[in-house]
């Protein structure tokens, strides 16, 4: 393995040098608009990319993840679904940069000099056989990170005087406080988890009840619960669990409860949760829910005007030269 990607590394130097050909340095993978991206800014991005999907799915997928299918209705492999994905990026920031005069927006020296920290700081996290194989050096990882910064400064100002239409009863919320008594087991400091025994389960069940009866007595979930050595969280919820991330059930719970009203213990795969209904209006979690949903409804206006420029784009594209840059597993033997 270790002379086959010595084999690997030396060829795409090769490439990258500008040894294929004297007159082609870095040729054209393809073009967004009049901007050429060239092999090595591909090469770049695909490897970093890969790096990333096998750290998350290489255990799952094991070494033919590649070749296996990422869409059996259109046949597509996981290779072509990363590459897919890589040149729909690549592609945005670009047509971002190409339209940031007309947002007027630019890297101010401040923000250059933070790229730059970043773009050492990059060199210095990953191990130099990875970033020779992505062709990477600190002036390339700066480019990179610039037009990406400069692609955010566009989007945001793209959308900056767009005001959404959203409604008092989308973002109203009411107060809760919940806490969880686990019955799954812990992990220690290495991560390493132990699950919890039947003796232990069922003396976290009996504290889920001593927790709820102390609660309803006092009227106070969260002191008796702290009484316990819990932690209680001080949340809000809305009329529905559509992007809340809370535990349903409990939710739902809560739901049905007056203000003041304590719940029974509710079981979950987690474990026993109880909640308290404290209040009809939670003007800290209304707020936090119309900021929420405002950034979401931004970022679609802005998908929306992306979309657009994306259907008026000249894109261009040189296979040949994007084939250069083949997925194999080989990563895993730098990371």
């Amino acid at each position: 393995m270790k002379r086959t990607l010595g084999v690997l590394l030396l060829a795409l130097c090769m490439v990258l040098s500008g040894c294929k050909s004297e007159h082609d340095k870095d040729p054209t993978a393809f073009t967004v608009n009049d901007r050429s991206v060239g092999l090595r800014e591909w090469n770049f991005f695909v490897r970093m990319n890969q790096m990333q999907w096998e750290k998350e799915w290489l255990d799952t997928y094991g070494d033919d993840m590649w070749s296996q299918m990422a869409d059996e209705e259109k046949g597509t492999t996981m290779e072509e679904r990363l590459k897919e994905e890589v040149m729909e990026s690549i592609c945005q920031v670009h047509l971002a940069n190409q339209h940031a005069k007309e947002y007027k927006v630019s890297l101010d020296e401040e923000k250059k000099q933070e790229i730059q920290e970043r773009a050492r700081s990059f060199m210095e996290s990953y191990h130099e056989a990875l970033l020779q194989y992505a062709g990477a050096d600190e002036a390339f990882v700066y480019d990179r990170l610039a037009e990406r910064e400069l692609a955010l400064l566009v989007a945001d100002a793209s959308v900056a005087d767009y005001e959404p239409e959203i409604t008092d009863e989308e973002v109203h919320r009411e107060g809760i406080c919940y806490v969880l008594i686990s019955t799954t087991g812990l992990r220690d400091e290495e991560g390493n988890f132990t699950p919890f025994s039947e003796e232990e389960i069922t003396r976290r069940t009996q504290v889920a009840r001593d927790v709820c009866e102390a609660a309803r007595e006092s009227k106070d979930l969260k002191a008796a619960a702290e009484a316990e050595g819990l932690t209680p969280i001080e949340s809000s919820m809305g009329k529905s669990n559509e992007g809340d991330g809370q535990e349903p059930r409990m939710l739902n719970a809560a739901r049905m409860l007056e203000v003041g009203e304590i719940s029974d213990p509710i079981w979950t795969e987690e474990g026993w949760f109880l909640v308290q209904h404290v209040s009809a209006y939670d003007e800290e979690g209304t707020a936090y829910w119309r900021e929420k949903l405002t950034a979401l409804a931004k970022e679609e206006e802005y998908e929306r005007i992306l979309e657009g420029w994306q259907k008026e784009a000249a894109i261009t594209v040189d296979q040949e030269v994007l084939d250069q840059v083949d997925v194999k597993i080989v990563l895993k033997e730098l990371l």
